[in-house]
């Protein structure tokens, strides 16, 4: 089967989360700005992404996903469902006495991960509140990711790619309603997160369901793979933890400056994801099982054009939306986020950081290409050093830059520690032995560059003749001269690169199959 259709159909509804979190963070910033409830909520928010990313996404993925395929496959649906149904059971109460556990020393996590705010002040006493609500949300992710790995495994992917949507949905709907009912939309978006998971959980339940496999409680003798799953999903948590730690980090420093910091960091933050969501879906999906493939099956000429393919696919995209952010940044961001509370003063501070993030925008894609590659060789060890890695250099570049550059310099120390563990993992490469970084693949990575610097200084260019439209008065002229230049610096991309040739190994993407 061709991945074009699920590339397009898990692609598609990843682009529709990623522009409805756009409207998300407009309205949020339009109604919250950058203050101390703003600071809140994205603390609090992280918080509850870092548990979410630790436990219910990849850990739980690659736990779940490989027994109940393995199981469907050889034993059929019957045990599949019950192996599922079980699952689900003892599932349940892990994350309650997860959920308890938190919601009862909340308080004791917020003093490390929120030490800026003061001890019983008011911005810790909403932190903790607002955490609370949010960190109920995990409940949900669970078995959210449950369900959805069981829709997948049977070919049903629009749903689970689908459902992620409902979130942003949420907090738009109480956006627009909820500052009617609550103090403080902090409070509001928090509410829409708590309950936005649970609707997602009725819809993918529901979906498992109509596809024949009846999921409930099951408290017959626990099943060999149950177990086996659970181990797997604790020291799997274990190793996620560890690349989480530079999130906790960041906004554990960034509660030490001055307020709205970590709001900055926030927004911009999200900014900077939208090109690494949409390509990293896509990456993920066309790229990475073929190169699995061709490794296991011994194949080295297939690995090295797979990771060759990788390389050129990571820097293809990354590369002029890098360049578009980073000479952009104040623009962009203004366009997006100033509105409202959003202040032009907050704009000016928040813009310098989208500069820094972008900075790094290459490098994540490089890093995934490069882990990627060790996973397939069963080489664990390495991408965790680089993970390690990653995180001391952050420490030590926050340590370096935030002194002068406050929460800039958090951004730019999370970008150069990307780079640290990219170029770390390119050094450890040799030693893998079947794989290497070839001759070709560092022309055409070199043809990329130059397109994107003549890019670069074509926006140079652009800017100063848009640079007073970007401060209009009106808002349609600033947004209108903001999409014009990204789009005619997207099109000098793409003419120069058509010229030069640096398309073409993406025909060699559209042949890729799935097994």
């Amino acid at each position: 089967m061709s991945l074009v259709k699920t590339v397009a159909t898990v692609g598609g509804w990843t682009l529709v989360y990623r522009l409805s979190s756009f409207v998300r963070d407009i309205l949020q910033a339009r109604y919250l700005g950058a203050g101390m409830f703003a600071d809140v909520f994205a603390c609090a928010f992280k918080f509850a992404n870092v548990l979410r990313k630790i436990f219910a996404e990849g850990a739980f993925n690659a736990s779940f996903l490989p027994i109940f395929s393995n199981t469907l496959k050889d034993k059929g649906e019957e045990e599949a469902r019950k192996l599922a149904s079980q699952t689900f059971t003892w599932l349940m109460f892990f994350v309650s006495f997860l959920m308890i556990l938190c919601l009862i020393f909340f308080r004791e996590i917020m003093s490390v991960y929120g030490r800026g705010f003061e001890p019983g002040s008011e911005g810790s006493e909403h932190l903790i509140v607002v955490g609370r609500i949010c960190s109920s949300y995990i409940g949900a992710s669970f078995l959210v990711a449950l369900f959805g790995g069981i829709l997948n495994t049977l070919n049903r992917f629009a749903m689970p790619a689908a459902v992620q949507v409902v979130l942003n949905l949420s907090v738009i709907v109480a956006l627009l309603l909820g500052p009617l009912w609550f103090p403080s939309v902090a409070y509001t978006m928090a509410w829409a997160t708590f309950f936005a998971g649970f609707i997602q959980l009725a819809i993918l339940w529901l979906n498992v369901r109509y596809c024949g496999m009846k999921v409930w409680f099951d408290f017959s003798p626990v099943m060999e793979g149950v177990k086996v799953f659970f181990k797997k999903l604790v020291s799997g948590a274990i190793g996620a933890g560890v690349w989480q730690l530079n999130v906790v980090i960041d906004f554990a420093v960034l509660t030490l400056l001055p307020t709205g910091s970590a709001s900055y960091f926030y927004y911009t933050d999200h900014v900077n994801q939208f090109p690494i969501g949409i390509l990293g879906i896509a990456f993920s999906t066309a790229l990475l099982p073929p190169l699995t493939r061709a490794i296991h099956a011994n194949d080295k000429d297939g690995a090295q054009k797979q990771m060759g393919l990788g390389l050129l696919f990571a820097f293809v995209f990354t590369l002029p939306a890098a360049v578009i952010l980073m000479l952009l940044s104040e623009p962009i961001t203004g366009a997006i986020y100033g509105h409202g509370k959003f202040t032009a003063e907050h704009v000016t501070a928040a813009a310098p950081a989208l500069t820094a993030f972008a900075f790094g925008l290459p490098s994540y894609m490089m890093t995934k290409v490069f882990s990627t590659t060790f996973f397939a060789h069963k080489d664990t060890r390495t991408p965790l050093i680089g993970g390690m890695i990653s995180i001391i250099s952050n420490l030590l570049f926050i340590l370096i830059l935030v002194p002068y550059m406050k929460h800039v310099g958090v951004a730019l120390a999370t970008s150069l520690s990307a780079w640290c563990n990219g170029l770390y993992l390119i050094f450890k490469l040799k030693s893998l032995g079947t794989v290497k970084i070839e001759k070709p693949v560092l022309l055409e990575c070199a043809k990329q560059l130059i397109v994107s610097f003549i890019m670069f200084v074509a926006i140079y260019v652009m800017n100063i003749f848009a640079n007073d439209y970007y401060y209009a008065q009106e808002k349609f002229v600033r947004n209108t001269s903001v999409i014009s230049v990204v789009g005619l610096s997207i099109l000098v991309f793409f003419v120069v690169g058509k010229i030069l040739g640096i398309f073409k190994f993406l025909e060699d993407v559209k042949t890729l199959k799935e097994v």
